[in-house]
């Protein structure tokens, strides 16, 4: 009976297993030294190997010929184990066995011994599946096992497991194939199954297969069933429903060239022949950022040689700048593409923006073609130039009078400050200072901190300083006004305004009262 290509060659050794050596030498090492836990739990995308390790796993624990790395394969318990008829291995769907029933009558088939096997094996697939209760009821049994029941679980979605299920398991994580050991396994297929496949169709299953050999396999199935003596990548772009090479390469061209006309008629082709533009997008972008990756001196692409051959002349006419913006505005405008119910529209609109864009030149090259155009003005070198003392210009300070002690107090000591905001400067002669002050309550205050308030102004002025104080009644305080007379009088004793009128030979032409 035929066999399709993924259970066939289906891994049935711990080397067999595709691109997971970091996993494979850990369990080996284990099982070796008989460190086995009893709970593991498979964590990672789809069709890299999960459940194929749960099998050689189970092989490797129950074989006939003792608890070993390397499975006989020839036992009666390997063979049914690979035939998935061992009585004491359960493979288990959580998808379709989600509920807490399903795993009560689990757990009450791990009370049993096994009949024949060493260890009861539950392999339980896609186990993020499991609903909340059946998590629960299948917590104690994990945490305490009975010492002939191993647990293995599978999942491609982690952050659904409890945490208290992963803390109770050995966590392996499963990555992605590479794309170069997937067209390795791929050729050892067609050559054993006869498949007459190009090197270039296989590196495109590979990458369209995104890490998963399984898909990979599956494809390379779907190419070996269509009857084809020669496949080659026109097949696999036609039975994969992808972008053909030759359309992929005169839009990128195009767009490179900012040929408007024939990157309207690549699309509107594209769009007759009913290609998925959405996949047409993608491409784009995937072939672009190969552009980009290419430009900045990487070449370690995955890529037919043709077509590496093909990027790497196609960047030679564009600076790297512009190579960035044209990946930049492609994934910036990818939610629009994929969101777009006029997909056709929408593409043109932001190739267009691309295309209408002012293209980014490499600086470097702007000078250069300066430099050596016709009548350009010859660069001098700058000449020496000696070095100018520079005027230092002198610091900014509070001028040195009761205004600027007011204002110095208001940044360095608020108390005081709000003592003397209740006060008001009736002159200020020499080392004569005549505050007032309304109202005995504020008066009281003020004559409190007055030895305090004399020491600061003596420090701020420089000067010995003496302050006295006039009690004033507040209604008489507060409509008296000071003459003109008096406030030229006083202005014109102001430090910074003797200053002023001394270093700019002026004069004082009025003063105003402050509010």
């Amino acid at each position: 009976m035929y066999q399709v290509i993924a259970r066939k060659f289906r891994p049935q050794r711990f080397e067999d297993v595709v691109g997971q050596d970091h996993v494979t030498s850990v369990i080996k090492n284990a099982i070796d030294l008989d460190r086995l836990p009893h709970a593991f739990i498979f964590s990672g995308p789809r069709g890299v190997g999960k459940t194929s390790m749960a099998r050689i796993l189970a092989k490797a624990i129950n074989c006939e010929k003792g608890l070993s790395s390397v499975p006989c394969n020839t036992c009666s318990q390997c063979e049914d184990i690979t035939a998935s008829r061992a009585v004491d291995v359960f493979e288990i769907d959580a998808a379709s066995h989600t509920g807490v029933d399903d795993i009560r009558d689990l757990i009450e088939n791990a009370r049993y011994a096994p009949s024949s096997a060493r260890f009861k094996t539950f392999i339980i697939d896609e186990v993020h599946m499991l609903s909340r209760n059946a998590f629960n009821a299948l917590l104690k049994t994990l945490e305490e096992p009975p010492s002939h029941v191993i647990f293995i679980m599978a999942t491609t979605e982690l952050a659904k497991v409890p945490v208290t299920v992963l803390s109770r398991c050995q966590r392996y994580d499963f990555r992605r194939i590479a794309v170069d050991d997937i067209v390795a396994h791929l050729k050892s297929i067609a050559s054993h199954e006869s498949i007459d496949i190009s090197d270039d169709a296989m590196i495109t299953i590979a990458l369209q297969a995104d890490g998963s050999m399984r898909d990979a396999q599956g494809m390379l199935e779907h190419m070996a069933s269509s009857g084809i003596e020669k496949i080659d990548m026109e097949t696999v772009e036609s039975m994969l429903g992808l972008v053909g090479r030759s359309t992929m390469h005169d839009l990128i061209t195009a767009l490179v060239h900012q040929d408007v006309p024939s990157m309207l008629d690549v699309i509107d082709a594209a769009y007759q022949y009913g290609q998925d533009l959405g996949q047409l997008y993608r491409s784009l972008l995937e072939q672009s950022r190969n552009m980009m990756v290419i430009k900045a001196g990487y070449s370690n692409l995955a890529l037919a040689e043709e077509e590496k051959t093909f990027l790497k002349e196609l960047v030679t006419e564009i600076p790297f700048e512009e190579v960035h913006r044209i990946v930049s505005v492609l994934l910036h405008a990818e939610e629009i593409m994929k969101f777009s119910t006029l997909p056709k529209i929408a593409l043109e609109t932001i190739l267009l923006r691309i295309i209408s864009a002012p293209r980014l030149t490499d600086l470097k090259q702007v000078l250069d073609l300066l430099a050596t155009r016709p009548g350009a003005i010859p660069v001098r070198q700058p000449s020496p130039v000696s070095p100018v003392e520079r005027y230092k210009r002198p610091p900014s300070t509070i001028p040195l009078s009761w205004d600027g002690f007011l204002r110095y107090l208001n940044d360095h000591d608020q108390p005081l400050y709000a003592i003397l905001a209740n006060t008001r400067l009736i002159s200020e002669q020499g080392s004569r200072v005549v505050l007032a002050c309304t109202g005995s309550f504020f008066a009281d205050q003020l004559t409190k901190a007055l030895p305090e308030i004399t020491k600061r102004a003596q420090a701020f002025l420089k000067n010995d300083v003496s302050i006295e104080v006039e009690v004033q009644d507040g209604e008489r305080h507060v409509n008296k006004k000071p003459k003109p007379s008096e406030l030229r009088s006083q202005a014109l004793k102001t430090p910074v305004v003797k200053e002023l009128i001394s270093e700019f030979d002026g004069a004082l032409s009025d003063v105003k009262p402050r509010e």
